[in-house]
């Protein structure tokens, strides 16, 4: 019984220490930065801090704007996979640059988690593909 107690304390120690999971961003949910509404959430992005709270963002453009004017936090980023809706992590995606807006100009991203899959939409977008760094950088100019 002893052992018992002590693999349910070892158990849920490492639980504790794990990290926090994205949430589902759904249309109408508010975006952290711009305070707009998401519209589209398989363009969504997250910011998944270790004390438990969660930031959204409307795309991955308006979430590196955020991360380049507040550099600092013990978070993790994340996007969504355009073509499957699921998080992937935002350094482990490829984005490809989309028109969002004709009428304004507003420009954004699309996150893959697949390379090749990005690279087919940027072709057929006739564009190119960025990593996430990219992203930052350009959010910072």
């Amino acid at each position: 019984m002893k052992k018992f107690f002590i693999l349910a304390g070892v158990v849920l120690a490492a639980a504790s220490c794990s990290s926090i999971a994205p949430v589902k961003v759904s249309a109408g949910d508010q975006c952290m930065r711009c305070r707009r509404i998401v519209q589209d959430p398989n363009l969504a992005g997250e910011l998944v801090y270790s004390r438990g709270w969660i930031e959204k963002f409307r795309a991955p453009g308006c979430m590196a704007k955020y991360i380049a004017a507040y550099p600092d936090g013990d978070r993790d980023a994340y996007v969504t996979d355009f073509p499957s809706g699921k998080f992937v992590r935002a350094g482990a995606a490829t984005y490809v640059p989309v028109v969002l807006d004709r009428n304004t100009g507003e420009t954004d991203y699309r996150a893959f988690r697949v390379k090749a899959d990005a690279e087919a939409a940027a072709r057929d977008l006739q564009t190119t593909t960025v990593d996430w760094q990219t992203v930052v950088e350009r959010a910072r100019s």
